[in-house]
C-alpha cells in the first residue's frame, strides 16, 4: 500500500484507514439523517465540552428509535433538560468471543464489542486535545442497562463513503491531509478494528468527526498498521508526548482493563518513534 496517498494532489481517504477487518455482523442505517421534529432543539456550537458531558448524562430521554439492526441494538435518542433539546446516539453492546470469525472468512481473538469503548475513546480524545474530532460520550444507565450515550454530530454534510463514490473534492486540501493523519494516528494508538468510511462524518465545515469506536482498544501492544503512521500536526505530537500512563489511567480505568491501558502507552511509544523518525529523513 501507498502510504503517502493523502498526500497527493487528489484527497482521497488512503486505504491504510481501510485495512481488512472482521465484517460487522450488522449494518448502520439511518446514522445520518434521521431527524426528529421536537421543538426547540438546539445547536451544539454554543455548548462547552462540560455542557455536552452534563446534558448527555442527566438529561430525560424524551424519544428513541433504532439505528441499526443486529446484535447492536443502536438507537437515536431526543434528550431535554427542560430548556434545551438535543440528539444523542445511544449504544448498550458489550460483547466478548475468545475467537471472532468474520463474514469474510478473517478472525480475531479476543474479540470486544463494547460501548465502553466509545467512552474510552473520547476521553483519551481529551487527554490529546482532540475533541473537535471525536464527539462527547459519556457513560449512562438507559433502560436500566449500561451504556454510552454520544453527542448526535450536528450540521453534517456526508460521510466519507458518500464523498469517496461522488469523488468530492475536500475545499481546503493542506486542512484535509491534517484531519486524516488525525485519524490514522488515533485509531493506530487505539487498534481501532473498524474504522469504516461510514464512520467518519464530515461537516458543512468540512470538519471530519471520528464515531462509533466500539471495537477499538485491543490489547496489543504492536501496531495494527505501522505503515499508517506518517506524520501527524505538531500539536498532535507534542500531547502524545506529554500522554502519562497516570492520566490515562485516571480517565480511562473505568473502561479500560489494565492490559488495555498498557498497550495504549506502547502503542505511543511506537507512533512517537515512527513520527520522530520520518521527521528526520
Amino acid at each position: 500500500m501507498q502510504s503517502n496517498t493523502l498526500h497527493q494532489t487528489q484527497p482521497t481517504l488512503s486505504t491504510l484507514i481501510f485495512s481488512r477487518r472482521p465484517t460487522r455482523q450488522f449494518t448502520l442505517v439511518l446514522l445520518i439523517g434521521l431527524v426528529f421534529a421536537v421543538p426547540g432543539r438546539s445547536s451544539g456550537s454554543d455548548w462547552s465540552l462540560a455542557d455536552q458531558e452534563h446534558f448527555l448524562q442527566t438529561a430525560s430521554v424524551i424519544r428513541e428509535e433504532p439505528v441499526s439492526s443486529g446484535l447492536t441494538k443502536s438507537r437515536k435518542a431526543i434528550l431535554s433538560d427542560g430548556r434545551r433539546t438535543h440528539a444523542a446516539h445511544i449504544q448498550t453492546v458489550d460483547i466478548y468471543m475468545p475467537l471472532f470469525r468474520g463474514t469474510d472468512g478473517s478472525e480475531e481473538q479476543e474479540f470486544k464489542d463494547s460501548w465502553k469503548f466509545n467512552v474510552a475513546a473520547y476521553r483519551l480524545a481529551k487527554l490529546l486535545r482532540l475533541t473537535d474530532m471525536v464527539p462527547v460520550s459519556v457513560a449512562r444507565v438507559v433502560d436500566q442497562k449500561p451504556a454510552a450515550v454520544t453527542w448526535w454530530v450536528d450540521d453534517v454534510l456526508m460521510d466519507e463513503r458518500k464523498r469517496v463514490a461522488e469523488n468530492t473534492t475536500p475545499p481546503d486540501a493542506v486542512r484535509w491531509r491534517d484531519q486524516m493523519d488525525s485519524i490514522r494516528t488515533f485509531d493506530q494508538l487505539i487498534y481501532n478494528m473498524d474504522r469504516s468510511r461510514e464512520n467518519l462524518l464530515i461537516g458543512t465545515d468540512w470538519r471530519v468527526f471520528m464515531i462509533d469506536h466500539t471495537r477499538a482498544f485491543r490489547k496489543w501492544s504492536t501496531l495494527r498498521n505501522p505503515a499508517a503512521i506518517t506524520q501527524c500536526r505538531p500539536d498532535l505530537l507534542r500531547a502524545l508526548k506529554a500522554l502519562t500512563r497516570s492520566a490515562v489511567s485516571r480517565e480511562l480505568d473505568p473502561y479500560l482493563t489494565e492490559d488495555e491501558i498498557s498497550a495504549i502507552m506502547a502503542r505511543r511509544d511506537l507512533i512517537v518513534d515512527l513520527l520522530n523518525s520520518h521527521a528526520r529523513r
